[in-house]
C-alpha cells in the first residue's frame, strides 16, 4: 500500500501544470525572440521590451505553441532579436507548450497558441555569419 501511495504522489508532483483552456480573445502580437541562457520562456511582447529589463523581462516572457504542425515556425526563426507577428490566444493558466521538455526544470509561463504568423525579421543569416569559422 505504501508503494502505491508513493507512486501516486510521485506522479502527482511530476505532472506539468495544466495550461487550462484558451482565453476567448484572439490577439495579434508582435513578439521578439530573446536568447536566454536557459530553457525558459523566450518570446517577449514588443511593448514589454521598453518596460522591463533583465529578470523583470524574464518574468513577462511567454512560450509559443503552434495550433497545428502546418503553422510551425521554420528553422530560420529562433535567433536573438527575431521578430514575428503571431495571431492566436493565450491559455488561461501558465504552463508549457505542447511537446516541451527540459532537464532544467524552468518556471511555467504564459503560453500563446498561435494560428498564423508573419516573419518580420529573421536574424538567421547574421547568426550563421558570426559563427562561421
Amino acid at each position: 500500500m505504501k508503494v502505491l501511495v508513493r507512486i501516486a504522489l510521485a506522479s502527482l508532483f511530476s505532472c506539468k501544470p495544466s495550461k487550462g483552456g484558451l482565453e476567448k480573445q484572439v490577439q495579434t502580437l508582435e513578439l521578439f525572440y530573446i536568447s536566454w541562457a536557459c530553457d525558459c520562456a523566450n518570446w517577449a511582447i514588443a511593448s514589454d521590451l521598453s518596460k522591463y529589463e533583465g529578470d523583470e523581462l524574464d518574468d513577462h516572457c511567454v512560450y509559443i505553441e503552434p495550433a497545428s504542425p502546418s503553422v510551425a515556425l521554420p528553422d530560420s526563426i529562433g535567433y536573438s532579436s527575431d521578430r514575428v507577428r503571431f495571431t492566436g490566444q493565450f491559455y488561461t493558466n501558465k504552463g508549457f507548450p505542447e511537446g516541451y521538455s527540459s532537464h532544467e526544470n524552468p518556471e511555467p509561463a504564459r503560453v500563446f497558441r498561435y494560428m498564423s504568423f508573419q516573419i518580420l525579421q529573421s536574424n538567421a543569416a547574421e547568426a550563421k555569419r558570426l559563427n562561421a569559422p
